[in-house]
């Protein structure tokens, strides 16, 4: 319903995006090397070998080659050819949700936690497989407690995240299909 008050959509939510200062992260304190990732300029380290169990880059903090893992949680901001350019920091919240409560969020965050509460618990009444009905009253508890503007930025950033990564998947079959093609071509 329409009180005439205008609702910000999730792509209007401000990200905190992180520039990248070094591309490789030098690691080890007794035999140095390099290791695949990032350093970003806000000195969080971001390792390819180093990502939880929903593909969120989990976020490094240290020196000297040195780092231990930090609550945060960072996905790649690509440009339009695919290339990593930059990264998002992820809610804070995010960390709180499985990958079926993340995509249960996905799937129906549109604007509002009032929403998307609503849109849950519409789902868990009339689902009957268990593993789904889990899935969103899980989202729905866990969104329960989070602040309304807060949940708004998870909201936005998991919309962002899972977006990107089905642009990059995209991007990537299109890739293969063009070399595909051109094998063909050259046969």
């Amino acid at each position: 319903m329409d009180d005439g008050r205008y609702t910000m959509t999730l792509d209007e939510v401000p990200a905190e995006i992180i520039a990248i200062r070094q591309v490789g992260v030098p690691c080890g304190l007794i035999q140095p090397r390099m290791e695949a990732g990032y350093l970003l300029t806000d000195g969080t380290a971001l390792l390819e070998s180093e990502k939880d169990e929903n593909g969120f880059y989990i976020g490094g903090a240290g020196m000297d080659g040195m780092y231990f893992r930090t609550p945060q949680r960072y996905e790649p901001v690509r440009n339009d050819s695919g290339k990593v350019t930059a990264f998002r920091l992820m809610s804070s919240y995010l960390t709180r949700f499985n990958s079926q409560e993340l995509e249960a969020i996905f799937q129906y965050g549109l604007n509002t936690k009032e929403n998307l509460l609503h849109d849950l618990e519409a789902v868990v009444r009339a689902v009957k497989q268990p593993e789904i009905r889990a899935a969103f009253s899980g989202a729905r508890d866990k969104l329960e407690p989070i602040p309304p503007e807060e949940c708004r930025r998870l909201m936005a950033d998991i919309r962002a995240a899972y977006k990107g990564r089905h642009e990059q998947s995209i991007r990537q079959r299109q890739q293969a299909a063009g070399k595909s093609r051109r094998r063909d071509m050259e046969r």
